[in-house]
């Protein structure tokens, strides 16, 4: 069963008449009544009754007639669409991000990606960056945008913009910067918040602090750089985190910047997606958007 022998299979139904029905899909008789012999092979059924000079649907042709015009009628629809996202008019984007990107960076982005692409479908979720970037390597997500480098090998990254991780403390922020540098032993006695294993942070302060072997006798796990910051500010302990997201509370003086004695751990964030994907039209607008923001990492 062809699309063809469909079409003819309709335009003999419609026309009541071979002759007329072959005209119409500029085809030969012969050809037109070998389609509809082969179509009535197909199905097991009569689907005409043919007359001398009429013909007329049995009821098998009578359901099979609703159930072509049905399948032709998608796939006029599916060519419509192919069309449109052939030519950018509708697309669709599976954007991905792990925490610090996808609640502080990329919000006021996904709002002027919408204002200016309204009949793009955009999926968003933030989560893990391991199964962030998992899911990109899977075709699940068309493309994400991480802090730190992607942990599966198979997907390209490009770096958006530097990430500065800071010390941060919350009770007596003020004293604190009155009183300088930390000593190791203080930061080895301090309470350390630390997000939640694997979270890309996480990573990056683990390796910083085996690193200059600092081992804090105290530590408290909390997932996501809101639940750590709150713990900093009502006083548990001390953290690593990403700048941008305690940009408010620096200024407000709910949080202070503890000066530390060794250099913190350096990182960008990159968006990464796979090396053989072929972008369409939604995709393709978000890249540029990201690339116009941030300038190749020096933003």
């Amino acid at each position: 069963m062809t699309l063809g022998s469909l079409k003819t299979f309709v335009a003999v139904a419609e026309h009541r008449h071979f002759a007329r029905a072959a005209a119409a899909c500029n085809l030969s008789q012969p050809a037109v009544s070998h389609q509809i012999a082969q179509l009535e092979d197909e199905v097991g059924a009569r689907l005409l009754n043919r007359a001398a000079r009429r013909v007329s649907l049995t009821v098998a042709g009578e359901v099979m007639l609703e159930e072509a015009r049905r399948i032709l009628a998608a796939v006029d629809r599916a060519r419509e669409r192919m069309q449109e996202v052939t030519s950018g008019i509708v697309g669709r984007i599976r954007l991905g991000a792990s925490a610090t990107p996808g609640l502080y960076i990329l919000p006021p982005l996904l709002a002027r990606y919408r204002a200016a692409h309204p009949n793009f479908e955009l999926r968003f979720q933030i989560g893990a960056v391991d199964d962030i970037a998992e899911r990109v390597a899977r075709n699940d997500l068309d493309m994400a945008v991480i802090a730190g480098r992607p942990p599966v090998a198979e997907l390209r990254a490009q770096p958006l913009c530097r990430d500065e991780l800071v010390l941060v403390s919350g009770r007596g922020a003020r004293d604190r910067r009155a009183r300088g540098a930390p000593r190791r032993t203080e930061l080895v006695k301090a309470c350390w918040i630390l997000r939640e294993e694997g979270s890309a942070t996480r990573r990056d302060v683990d390796a910083w602090l085996h690193r200059h072997r600092l081992e804090p006798q105290q530590t408290m796990t909390f997932n996501g750089p809101d639940a750590v910051k709150r713990a900093v500010m009502a006083g548990l302990g001390i953290a690593v985190v990403s700048k941008r997201t305690v940009e408010d509370e620096l200024k407000a003086g709910r949080l202070a910047l503890v000066e530390a004695n060794v250099a913190l751990p350096a990182r960008a964030i990159h968006v990464i997606d796979h090396r053989h994907k072929h972008h369409g039209a939604a995709c393709r607008a978000m890249l540029s958007l990201l690339a116009a923001t941030f300038n190749g990492g020096e933003a």
